[in-house]
């Protein structure tokens, strides 16, 4: 699998306010979904732990955690992951 193109399809300063979704299309025309979280952003969404005032994200394996966002690190994050063979673990096929 390999990246063609990467669509940012947020602004990307939206990240403290939520998600970040990013589109990918590969050499052989398939399109893949994922999103990018912030701390910042993680903080500002999800579902709330009963009792406290806390909120937690799981089980989406094409969700991407990064410490700091920009296209350069969006870009460079998902070229890592598919240098490693796993961009399609990472993302979701769209349509």
């Amino acid at each position: 699998m390999n990246i063609e193109s990467i669509e940012i399809e947020d602004p990307i300063e939206h990240h403290t306010k939520g998600a970040i979704e990013v589109l990918i299309t590969t050499r052989s025309g398939e399109k893949r979904w994922c999103f990018f979280f912030t701390p910042e952003g993680m903080a500002a969404c999800g579902d709330w732990i009963p009792g406290a005032h806390v909120r937690f994200h799981y089980g989406a394996s094409h969700m991407i955690l990064v410490s700091d966002i920009s296209k350069n690190i969006v870009e460079r994050a998902l070229k890592n992951i598919e240098s490693r063979g796993e961009l399609e673990q990472c993302t979701v096929p769209v349509g």
